[in-house]
């Protein structure tokens, strides 16, 4: 037999190695142990090394690309949580981080930190008239521009909506944020450019101090935004400085507030009646509905107080109700008595036109009962002819299409659009009391009348002149053909006893019957 040759050692070997595994080896333990030293010669440690080292390598490549990711992840739930997506500026949660350790810094340092709260005047119609996209669009320009104003080691942060923060840590006085406030109102005055088109907003800016004014950053927030709403009170476009008053303000607004959401389960609201009268004979052909409350502890409360409040919160939703349950019980007793014709005015609020099904469902209780819609006109405001909403111009249709007459309140002293007039056939334009108070002595009120009155004349449109005091105001509205007068020379708001009382008496009839005393409320 051949011997192998020295170049088939290492091959053979191999083979008697993995045999050894299936089988009992024929081979003593030095053979198989000099053949497996042949295997792991030079050659095969470098590819074993080089394979080992591969092995590693994709491991710890493996090991910083998860690594990398979940800081990836980590960083994007981060900004999710602490960044605003639209303007790329902080949010709240981080907003009251950095206001948490900026306290704590100014509590140290004993400096003072300023809260800026801004609200952007007018922003609602822009988005509601331009659409969103340019909204965005706004609100990114404005945060940059606000961003701008506020100057190094501040925070510019969005709340939300149109709605901002600036924060201004250490400062050793307030005149700092003076000059940023009127820097960021001047700043947001000018035209944003977007699209081709010019927008306008305008800022409202409250202003609160640490430690001046509160210690808290909760505190300092909701004393911005009280400040915020003076600032809105006071005709917008300009900052307030957060004061107690204004704090004992904004705590009585809070009470009233409250105490308005019993006030109608409690009995405490009562109509009263203005009438308006024609103004070629005298004749009482029309009356006000003049809502009151007469708080159980804090006496009479006026409506230029409490409405505002019950139109922000919403309740005035439910008041409207009672009004129109109200007027409809009094009414029902005028017919009784056989004194029909007389027409009632119910003021509506926009906020009523923004959620009409009241509205409607009080027209749907006319047409099924015995009083005709004619016998209602609902007073409303100049501005919601204004770039009314959809439902508006719905809810405007259906009164006229039921027959439900429109006049407008407080004419002259807010757009005058008379255009809009037409469009939405108003019945009836009240000329404001401001103006009649001045006709007399007042040129320029003189003739503002009669203007206002010939071109509503025009447009077919009867005029009433609120707040006729004396018979020279009500002479001069003779002479420049005014058609109605409504103040207290002829009437003051009286209890609906009165009101019946006066018609009854100008039927030319008997009296009216005792039961009906002066003290009588409905």
């Amino acid at each position: 037999m051949k011997r192998p040759s020295y170049k088939q050692l290492p091959a053979i070997t191999v083979v008697m190695h993995h045999s050894a595994f299936a089988a009992p080896s024929v081979l003593s333990g030095t053979q198989s142990h000099t053949a497996f030293s042949q295997m792991l010669s030079a050659p095969w440690l470098i590819i074993i090394a080089l394979i080992c080292t591969a092995i590693l390598f994709l491991c710890l490549r493996f090991y910083q690309q998860t690594k990398r990711r979940e800081a990836d992840s980590r960083q994007q739930l981060w900004r999710q949580a602490n960044v605003d997506f639209l303007t790329q500026l902080p949010n709240r949660h981080l907003l009251q981080q950095r206001l948490q350790q900026a306290l704590a810094e100014c509590h140290q340092s004993q400096q003072l930190l300023g809260v800026l709260l801004i609200d952007l005047d007018g922003f609602k119609d822009v988005n509601d008239i331009a659409g969103h996209t340019i909204g965005d669009r706004l609100l990114q320009n404005a945060a940059l521009r606000i961003q701008s104003c506020a100057g190094h080691g501040s925070t510019t942060a969005r709340l939300g909506g149109d709605a901002f923060v600036v924060m201004v840590p250490t400062i050793s006085d307030v005149k700092g944020l003076h000059a940023i406030s009127t820097h960021i109102v001047e700043s947001l005055r000018s035209p944003f450019h977007i699209e081709n088109n010019q927008y306008f907003v305008t800022a409202s800016i409250g202003i609160a101090v640490y430690p001046e004014h509160c210690q808290t950053s909760e505190a300092l927030l909701m004393f911005a935004d009280q400040a915020l709403h003076a600032a809105k009170r006071a005709g917008k476009d300009q900052y307030q400085f957060f004061n107690k008053s204004l704090h004992r303000e904004f705590q009585e607004r809070l009470s009233i507030t409250q105490d308005l959401r019993s006030a109608i389960a409690n009995g405490e609201f009562h109509l009263v009646y203005q009438p308006i009268y024609r103004l070629r004979d005298h004749r009482l052909v029309k009356a006000e509905a003049l809502i009151r409350w007469q708080h159980p502890t804090r006496g009479a409360i006026a409506p230029a107080v409490f409405i505002p409040l019950a139109e922000a919160c919403g309740l005035i939703i439910d008041i409207g109700k009672w009004v129109f349950d109200t007027v409809l019980q009094d009414l029902a007793t005028i017919d009784l008595l056989h004194l029909q014709g007389t027409q009632i005015s119910i003021n509506i609020s926009p906020v009523q036109f923004a959620h009409p099904q009241p509205l409607r469902a009080f027209i749907q209780r006319l047409q099924y009962s015995n009083i005709p819609c004619e016998r209602f006109c609902f007073e409303i405001t100049e501005g919601l002819l204004l770039e009314p909403s959809k439902i508006t111009q719905d809810t405007l249709n259906a009164l006229k299409q039921a027959g439900i007459k429109l006049s407008i309140d407080d004419f002259g002293t807010g757009y005058s659009a008379l255009g809009y007039l037409k469009k939405y056939h108003i019945d009836y334009v009240k000329i404001d009391q401001s103006f009649i108070k001045h006709i007399e002595r007042d040129n320029y009120a003189f003739v503002l009348c009669r203007s206002i009155i010939q071109m509503a004349h025009e447009l077919d449109i009867k005029l009433i002149a609120e707040g006729v005091e004396n018979a020279s105001q009500e002479n001069i509205l003779k002479v420049i053909q005014c058609d109605y007068i409504q103040g207290f020379l002829h009437g003051k708001p009286a209890p609906f006893s009165t009101l019946l009382t006066q018609a009854y008496q100008q039927t030319k009839s008997v009296q009216v019957p005792h039961l009906f005393n002066s003290d009588t409320k409905h």
